[in-house]
């Protein structure tokens, strides 16, 4: 993706991605100001500015006053020159976030999906875009490119949606190239629980950490891991996918084989077996809830679960030794559920292991969506693909 009418030379890409970081990161700058920071000449920076200014990245802010009476005009990115949507795509819930070029989430909202499955869900999805894009005021055409989150792996080579059961009707269709014919813009998938920790490093709990792993526990479970600020994928992007661990319940089971023995054991269905509650509709939320408010057999059932997750958080640790655990999900982000684990992992082993909820909560992988879209977008637009090395994202922190 190159949205520049030609490609610049080689030096007046560097000056371009030089700039661009420092308009992201520190907002408004004055040209004088921008040349010292970055080392270029003022003459190269105003060509430069010059250029954004007229593709429509960038814009005059304001004057600023400067010493001896003398005035500056300051420059920031164009916040309506384009827009990113992220989107979290799961069995049950469909999250949406829109983000402006400068990394400003402008609209967000969550609907259950209402037992939609495989094109319709992404039907649905897209119906979903168009309300969040007239709430915005933002036009289609606007939209530059679009992440989308879901269970399980993407096939790179077919499109194909795999290790999601709870995904099923999803599975027969080329993803990639169907979302973008409906959604009419190139489109990123990731999977799910990656999004989250990229969500998390980027707004949340993770900020300032360069290995961090994210489990997610919920309907699915799953794992995400930044390794020395690298996303660890495997070499079948399958990395992660823990549901597949052979604990927790038989590994040999036929159940065991389609979702994973651990998955059994800790996903929200095996939580509600195992509580063998004959309430008809009951969810593992409800049995959290049933927990705090004292019941036995619910507290039984919870503590149950975190002793096989804390089992889980050890054997992460022990394999990747990130800084942090974080532990998100409809199930693994209540507060009861991470104080029994962290109970639980106390007499599991001897190493102090950093462990704390999610503070994005159920927003970190729609929000790790965003993040993935606007890098990709910022790489693309400012930065010469040469370069081994992205750009780093705006860090804007949410507050609760």
């Amino acid at each position: 993706m190159n949205f520049w009418t030609s490609t610049p030379p080689m030096l007046r890409q560097i000056s371009v991605r030089a700039a661009m970081e420092i308009l992201l990161h520190q907002g408004p700058t004055s040209r004088a100001d921008l040349a010292k920071k970055t080392g270029l000449s003022k003459q190269t920076m105003s060509e430069v500015i010059r250029t954004l200014e007229e593709a429509g990245w960038v814009r005059v802010k304001g004057i600023v006053s400067g010493k001896v009476g003398r005035s500056a005009v300051t420059y920031e990115v164009a916040p309506d020159a384009g827009c990113v949507i992220g989107v979290d795509l799961g069995a049950t819930t469909v999250r949406i976030a829109i983000a402006d070029i400068a990394g400003n989430i402008v609209q967000e909202q969550e609907k259950p999906s209402e037992g939609r499955s495989g094109k319709d869900l992404l039907l649905y999805l897209n119906t979903l875009i168009d309300i969040s894009l007239k709430k915005a005021k933002i036009a289609r055409a606007k939209v530059l490119l679009a992440a989308v989150a879901t269970p399980g792996v993407v096939d790179a080579a077919t499109g194909m949606l795999s290790l999601a059961p709870n995904m099923r009707d999803i599975g027969s269709i080329d993803v990639t190239r169907t979302l973008q014919e409906i959604l009419r813009c190139d489109v990123i998938i990731e999977n799910d629980v990656n999004a989250a920790v990229i969500g998390e490093s980027w707004k949340g709990s993770g900020i300032g950490q360069d290995s961090t792993a994210f489990i997610s526990l919920g309907t699915g479970i799953g794992l995400g891991a930044l390794v020395n600020g690298k996303l660890m994928r495997g070499a079948h992007g399958a990395a992660g996918e823990i549901s597949y661990l052979p604990f927790g319940a038989d590994p040999y089971a036929p159940d065991s084989l389609d979702r994973g023995a651990l998955e059994c054991a800790i996903g929200a269905r095996g939580i509600v077996e195992r509580y063998a509650a004959t309430d008809a509709g009951i969810g593992a939320r409800e049995i959290l809830e049933r927990a705090e408010a004292g019941e036995d057999k619910a507290l039984s059932t919870v503590r149950e679960t975190a002793r096989l997750a804390a089992l889980l958080v050890v054997a992460v640790d022990a394999m990747l030794d990130p800084q942090k655990i974080i532990i998100g999900g409809k199930v693994g982000g209540h507060p009861l559920t991470v104080q029994l684990i962290k109970d639980a992992i106390a007499i599991s082993t001897r190493k102090a292991i950093t462990v704390e909820a999610s503070f994005l909560e159920t927003r970190a992988t729609v929000v790790g969506a965003v993040a993935i879209a606007l890098n990709q977008l910022h790489n693309a637009l400012f930065s010469p693909q040469t370069l081994p090395a992205e750009m780093r994202l705006p860090s804007v922190i949410e507050t609760r």
